[in-house]
């Protein structure tokens, strides 16, 4: 009993350290808590605009905080008091980013300056003026688009992810907030719960960035005990769980999926999620079976003969039940539904009886294909689309539709694009956001691995693949179909991929290293000092590369010194 409570609290100490140190790291400059969030509205019956400064002034520019429609035209005109006319500026100026400052040059000596929104509808959450030495300028008739000049102290000179929308957030984000507040829906590319589950840090925290990244956090800090649970499983030892789970901890990617509003790191999290009660279905089983003496597997034995206990049903059920929520997320949970299939069926047919088999089977049509079907239309109640739907289903089969002509079809080019094989050697990263913070000073978020992890996990994997075909080992076997079911889909995907796409396969990697690690910790003296110096060595990476995995301000110098490959570019 001493020795079990010992174990027990070593996990407690080890599972808190570790979230605790990743969530001061990705709460740690976030993203504002505040934005813009009062809207004006132009549409072709209100579509002008126009300020009066109240003297001539040297406009600089103007920066305009766009609502959740993008790229928006404006033609820019000056009024010149000696002929009576509105002489053009700029007949096309364009913003943008959604819920982001855009900058718009103006450089003109004027006192009225005619703003026309050209689009059907462009909505203004506010809007700021700067003179040529970059102060700012209120209008003086500014009470008269109230909407446009009262969050001005929200305005930053300096536009970073911390002010603003990144990547992706232009689509995830936005579509989050459409669906909180009714609008026809912009991102439907993809499943909806996990911009769903962006809205409910929008709904908590407001439209800002703090409250669109919110539940990203909280995703990638929930991944660290699911981690740590599966690796203790697997391992059974506090240490070797904690040596594989601070690898999750200190990896680059982790990280950067985990502070941006995408909904990679929430089908991370399911996948990691389901696989994780697959194998305590595996466990489960094991122990009912040394529960019934002189019964070995498939023999038989009356008690064999009845449907398994709850305790062995309760985590296939749960499995089931969390590939429902990774596929109505993103259609990755397919793919790993298709390794779990592969999982059950193997271990099933040489564990059980026919008649617990064709029962089993019975019981995961219900929670592997039912309830997923249920969970993955329910997804789709908060869509509103640009034409009517027949109802809930029909939007679900209109909308899988398009999903599957948008995937399959997809032609387009991205510098940043990398295909499958190269993801494993950090190839190419993908650049979120690059901005010049002053002089030489660069604000950088890249999503990477860390090249300590990743470089190192390559042997570790075929070490665990040697382990699984030449010596029969169940553990690796089962790690090897399940970083297989994540990996090897893609190699048949045609359209463009990057790199965060290999994030769920990477969580795998991790496990092998975990097994490895445990090997060498059983098999040699030096085995344990061994792996606290490389845990020690991945940790030092991770802080090298995290000025410019983190937007955190630094010389631009420093950045380019970080290319370690020839295709590096984690700084502009």
């Amino acid at each position: 009993m001493k020795h079990i409570f010992t174990y027990y609290k070593k996990d407690c100490i080890y599972l808190t350290t570790l979230i605790f140190i990743f969530a001061a790291l990705a709460f740690f400059r976030l993203g504002n808590t505040y934005a813009p969030e009062t809207s004006y509205t132009a549409v072709p019956e209100n579509r002008d605009i126009v300020i009066d400064f109240g003297e001539y002034l040297d406009v600089g520019s103007v920066s305009v905080f766009l609502g959740h429609l993008n790229t928006r035209h404006f033609s820019l005109s000056a009024f010149n008091e000696m002929t009576g006319a509105w002489e053009i500026i700029n007949g096309d100026a364009i913003a943008e980013s959604v819920f982001a400052w855009n900058q718009i040059d103006i450089g003109y000596r004027l006192r009225y300056l005619g703003i026309v929104a050209t689009d059907d509808e462009c909505i203004l959450n506010e809007m700021v003026f700067q003179a040529s030495d970059g102060s700012l300028l209120l209008p003086a008739n500014a009470g008269e688009y109230p909407a446009l000049f009262d969050e001005q102290d929200t305005f930053a000179p300096v536009k970073t992810y911390m002010t603003g929308t990144m990547f992706d957030e232009v689509y995830h984000g936005r579509t989050a907030y459409e669906f909180l507040h009714g609008l026809t829906t912009y991102e439907t590319t993809h499943p909806h719960l996990g911009k769903e589950l962006i809205s409910t840090g929008i709904l908590l925290f407001g439209m800002n960035p703090f409250g669109w990244r919110f539940m990203s956090v909280i995703f990638g800090i929930l991944l660290i005990p699911v981690m740590y649970l599966f690796a203790r499983r697997l391992f059974k030892d506090p240490f070797s769980a904690a040596a594989a789970t601070a690898l999750l901890v200190f990896d680059c990617m982790h990280y950067n999926l985990s502070r941006i509003a995408t909904i990679d790191i929430f089908a991370a999290f399911f996948i990691l999620l389901m696989y994780y009660f697959m194998y305590q279905y595996f466990l489960a089983d094991s122990a009912y079976r040394a529960l019934i003496p002189g019964a070995p597997a498939a023999s038989g034995h009356p008690e064999q003969g009845k449907f398994p206990p709850e305790k062995v049903m309760l985590p296939l059920a749960l499995s089931g039940i969390s590939m429902a929520c990774g596929v109505a997320t993103k259609w990755t949970g397919v793919y790993a539904g298709l390794g779990l299939g592969v999982l059950f069926i193997w271990y099933t047919i040489t564990h059980f009886p026919k008649k617990q088999v064709l029962r089993l089977f019975g019981f995961c049509c219900v929670f592997f294909i039912a309830i997923p079907l249920i969970v993955y239309t329910l997804c789709f109640l908060p869509v509103v689309g640009y034409t009517p739907y027949k109802g809930l289903i029909d939007k679900a089969i209109q909308g899988t539709r398009y999903m599957f002509d948008y995937h399959s079809g997809l032609v387009a080019e991205h510098y940043y694009s990398s295909p499958f094989y190269e993801w494993p050697i950090i190839w190419m990263p993908l650049l979120d956001a690059n901005d010049t913070v002053s002089g030489n000073t660069v604000s950088a978020v890249s999503c990477m691995g860390n090249p300590a992890i990743w470089w190192a996990g390559i042997p570790c994997q075929l070490y665990v693949f040697y382990r699984w075909i030449f010596k029969k080992d169940k553990k690796a076997g089962f790690l090897c179909i399940s970083y297989l079911a994540q990996y090897v889909p893609w190699m048949s995907i045609s359209r463009i991929t990057f790199i965060y796409h290999y994030f769920p396969a990477i969580l795998f990697v991790m496990l092998m290293m975990g097994y490895t690690m445990a090997q060498i910790k059983e098999h040699f003296s030096w085995g344990k000092k061994a792996v606290i110096a490389y845990l020690a060595a991945a940790a030092l990476c991770f802080f090298i590369f995290f000025p410019v995995i983190s937007g955190l301000p630094v010389d631009k110098e420093y950045g380019l010194s970080l290319r370690w490959l020839r295709d590096w570019i984690l700084v502009l």
